[in-house]
């Protein structure tokens, strides 16, 4: 059943939850005046037999560590939010971009929310249709096991026209830019599962492709050629924008767990004393340069080639990092790689959100993924009290 404006409920509170990292992230949300307010919030290490290459494999263990997790936030709390939003990160992810050209029979009539919403509906099947062969090649399921799990809209045009806010008004020519995100309905129905056992309300499920570029879109960074990279213990996310245009993602299936294994196998320590070499990358770095070096080169030369997969002709103005800790070394080795390999020029390097876009809500790093996540859904409910401020970035969810 296809998402409506109508069945979005105003929630004063709730949880933004990401399990998809070897640190379960909550943040406990509340929306006031229209203001993005993070009233608590915990992180708890997940145990790696709950996963199997770092997709959910025991679903009872992974439920009860959410559930502490969630108790530690909300501890000095009267009452625990009911209501989730979960970030969904997973290699089994696919996109498809997708335009419809509509001529309106009643071109003197205004055009409204519920229009759009059957034009959306209308090109389900045809963009499922569209990337079947990467379903089969890569994933190697049938296309019938894929579930359509956003829709967002990228752009939209107007009698030839780029318009942000259309409703209400009178055209003929419409033409709506869309990114369609899929998952295996397995994939889905593990997270809905789990959420079911913590007896919670799963309010909508937010891909990595859509919220990440959520962190800058009240900075004047937003309507740049920018590159999104964010690292994980297992995964790579690559998401490249233009124009305040999404314009795809892929997902590197690797990131720390290579590093990780590399130092343990040249230094024989144990894994505690590998994560603190990483931790304080900057410091040290110099100290295990050949390492940290031939590793820094395998991932950058994956992130070209995954960018240069959604986008032939780059030309970034600005790389934005996110991972859990925020590390100069990266980010210095980052801007050399770029400029050196493409001759780039001028490219700006972000990896400290809160000093350098402004995100005041962002005390930790490891905040960055969930706050994406949150504002995302701030967004939803911001769609509910007005559609026109938002139809840019209207994001529609299916549910059952």
């Amino acid at each position: 059943m296809a998402f409506k404006i109508s069945n979005v409920l105003e929630y004063d509170s709730f949880i933004a939850l990401d399990i998809w990292s070897f640190k379960i992230k909550v943040l406990v949300c509340k929306i006031e005046y229209w203001e993005l307010k993070i009233i608590w919030k915990s992180y708890l290490r997940q145990n790696k037999k709950d996963f199997i290459s770092w997709e959910i494999a025991d679903l009872s263990s992974v439920s009860k560590s959410i559930s502490k997790a969630i108790l530690k936030a909300c501890q000095n709390l009267e009452e625990i939010p009911k209501d989730i939003v979960v970030w969904f990160n997973s290699s089994s992810l696919l996109y498809d971009h997708i335009s419809i050209n509509y001529v309106r029979q009643s071109k003197d009539s205004p055009i409204w929310m519920k229009e759009i919403d059957e034009m959306i509906k209308n090109i389900e099947y045809k963009s499922l249709d569209k990337i079947k062969t990467k379903i089969e090649s890569r994933l190697w399921i049938i296309d019938s096991e894929m579930r359509l799990i956003t829709t967002s809209i990228v752009s939209i045009y107007i009698d030839w026209q780029r318009l942000s806010n259309p409703i209400g008004f009178t055209w003929k020519n419409v033409k709506l830019n869309l990114i369609n995100i899929f998952s295996p309905s397995s994939k889905y129905n593990i997270i809905k599962n789990i959420i079911r056992d913590l007896d919670k309300n799963l309010i909508s499920v937010v891909p990595v492709g859509i919220s990440i570029p959520k962190l800058i879109e009240d900075s004047n960074y937003s309507f740049d050629y920018n590159l999104f990279i964010d690292f994980w213990y297992s995964k790579t996310t690559i998401i490249v924008e233009n124009n305040s245009e999404i314009l795809g993602f892929n997902i590197i299936n690797y990131w720390l767990e290579v590093l990780e294994e590399e130092l343990k196998r040249n230094l024989s320590l144990n894994y505690i004393d590998i994560e603190n070499i990483i931790k304080d990358m900057d410091s040290n770095y110099n100290n295990h340069k050949e390492i940290f070096d031939n590793y820094f080169n395998l991932i950058f030369d994956s992130v070209m080639v995954a960018s240069l997969d959604i986008e032939k002709n780059l030309f970034l103005k600005n790389i934005f990092i996110s991972w859990g800790w925020a590390s100069n070394i990266v980010k210095e080795k980052i801007w050399h790689y770029f400029e050196k390999k493409n001759h780039w020029k001028n490219i700006l390097v972000v990896n400290d959100f809160d000093k350098e876009i402004g995100l005041k809500e962002v005390t930790n790093p490891t905040d960055v993924t969930a706050l994406s996540l949150a504002k995302a859904w701030k967004e939803i409910i911001g769609i509910k009290k007005d559609p026109i401020a938002r139809i840019l970035r209207y994001i529609l969810y299916k549910y059952e």
